[in-house]
């Protein structure tokens, strides 16, 4: 009886692994027979053959590398059949993108944590090669690229990615998702606007929704605070690392917790002049002149009184260093790409640039919001009554410690759009915000408190259970399975509360309220 059974159980094993063999070369074929399917397909050239990727690091996948309309570089991952778990998401890209990068890690702009859930998912470079804080591209007169860049990037994308899933699976995807953050966040905002039955669901991270403010009002701002005419930094990190812990001894008690973290950043107002420079203070103390420039730019751009963008959070200043003030010589990402849509503006040809200490932002802010560039990208329109009808879902998050993307703008957009759709609870059935105490940029450093989520996987939980997320569970590492310490994320305008007894780095120790 033993050896029977034995052999029946060597029959199935052949079987088995006879049918993986079967799915495999199936996948093979699959993935070999898109090479001439999309041969056929209008204004796309692959320019790899698509490739069964053996399972390694990642999760077995069809490669598909190639251009849409002649400009878009793109990379489209495909599980095998038997792991596709029927869905399609689209990524973002960052910055004034220009780069293809499907292998990015993490959340922000990012497929293969998607990929890992079974997602079809495509990565893009917006329509045009260069550094991401360039804009030569963007001055080159290709009205085309700056149109893809700005918005038409998502029809182009959404209806090639789902050809291609048609052409692979037989099938059309059940479901179209879009994660962004940064310019990817401000391309949510956009499909939302815009394109509202574009997806089922658009994830939109720290978004930079009022280009022409951010990077044009505010950005000439903040460099004419942060830096000389003849473009030297004012300020030292030695000034910075001093002025952060001032802050946050100023500020960290303020949401009734003395943890380090200031998570109510738009209740700190310190003191600044505790670090003014007198006799007896080392290197890190601030003159008259860089205390009023620091003010500034907390404060942000304003008219007299009237407050034309705001303000960097008090709370980021460990993060100024890399995206505002520069660090090591070098320039800050921000001033950067600040001076790229200045550049733009201006409308200076390629190869040359604004001065920043030329703009007079009182006088320019509104020539800046109706410059061409800031027509086609700004995504401000509140009217999300399309997003309503399609049954679309827009889950928005901002770092409250974001110098770059402010915060508090995304704040106005949310309260606007609340007004115009009937009220905050009529919003929240279809659009949420979650601010992120601690959290930075889109996760390009690490939060001062665990930050790390998957917008994703929270939005594909309301659009398959129809019910808004009441939270969030934020982790300090990308393994969902790890002990580790966490967060609550409540949805604007809630926060987290202390039970007042519970460890202060357990999400379970906390609840959403006032």
């Amino acid at each position: 009886m033993s050896s029977d059974w034995q052999r029946l159980g060597g029959l199935i094993g052949t079987l088995f692994m006879a049918q993986l063999a079967f799915a495999a070369n199936n996948d093979n074929a699959n993935c070999a027979a898109l090479q001439p399917a999309l041969a056929a397909t209008a204004g796309v050239t692959l320019t790899e053959t698509p490739q069964l990727m053996p399972a390694g690091d990642l999760p077995a996948f069809c490669k598909v590398r190639g251009q849409a309309t002649g400009k878009v570089g793109f990379e489209m991952r495909l599980p095998p059949r038997a792991d596709w778990n029927g869905k399609f998401v689209l990524a973002g890209c960052g910055g004034f993108c220009g780069q293809l990068l499907p292998d990015k890690p993490g959340y922000s702009n990012s497929i293969n944590e998607a990929l890992k859930q079974g997602y079809a998912a495509m990565a893009h470079d917006s329509g045009h090669q260069a550094p991401t804080s360039d804009t030569d591209w963007a001055r080159s007169g290709d009205d085309q690229a700056v149109a893809l860049w700005a918005e038409a990037v998502l029809p182009t994308l959404a209806t090639l990615g789902t050809e291609v899933i048609q052409a692979y699976y037989a099938q059309a995807p059940k479901r179209r998702y879009f994660s962004g953050c940064s310019n990817g966040g401000r391309l949510g905002l956009v499909a939302a606007q815009r394109y509202p039955e574009l997806f089922d669901g658009i994830a939109a991270g720290g978004p930079i929704l009022d280009l022409s403010g951010n990077a044009g009002v505010q950005g000439a701002w903040m460099i004419q605070q942060a830096w000389t005419p003849d473009g030297e930094p004012r300020f030292t990190p030695a000034h910075i690392d001093r002025l952060a812990t001032h802050v946050r001894e100023a500020c960290d008690a303020l949401d009734g917790l003395e943890d380090g973290l200031i998570a109510t950043p738009e209740r700190c107002h310190p003191d600044l002049s505790a670090l003014r420079c007198t006799a007896n203070t080392d290197s890190g103390c601030l003159s008259a002149a860089q205390l009023q420039q620091v003010a500034a730019l907390y404060r942000g751009a304003h008219d007299g009184d009237t407050q034309l963008f705001p303000g960097l959070p008090p709370g980021s200043e460990h993060l100024w260093p890399f995206w505002i003030t520069g660090r090591d010589g070098q320039p800050a990402w921000g001033r950067d790409a600040s001076q790229g849509f200045l550049d733009i503006y201006r409308n200076v040809p390629a190869g040359q640039h604004v001065n920043p200490a030329s703009i007079d932002v009182v006088a320019e802010a509104a020539a800046m919001a109706a410059s061409p560039l800031a027509q086609r990208a700004n995504a401000t329109n509140a009217d999300l009554s399309g997003l309503r009808a399609a049954g679309t879902r827009l889950l928005i998050w901002h770092g409250w410690a974001d110098p770059l993307i402010l915060p508090q703008r995304t704040i106005r957009y949310f309260n606007d759009a609340a007004a115009e759709n009937g009220g905050a609870e009529a919003l929240a059935e279809h659009a949420r915000l979650f601010m992120v105490p601690g959290h930075g940029h889109c996760w390009e450093a690490p939060g001062l408190a665990p930050d790390l989520f998957d917008p994703l996987q929270a939005l594909d939980a309301w659009v398959e259970q129809a019910e808004p997320p009441a939270q969030i569970v934020a982790r300090d590492t990308l393994d969902p399975a790890a002990a580790t310490a966490t967060a609550l994320l409540c949805p604007y305008p809630l926060r987290a509360i202390h039970d007042g007894h519970g460890p202060l780095d357990d999400a379970a120790s906390y609840r959403c309220g006032e």
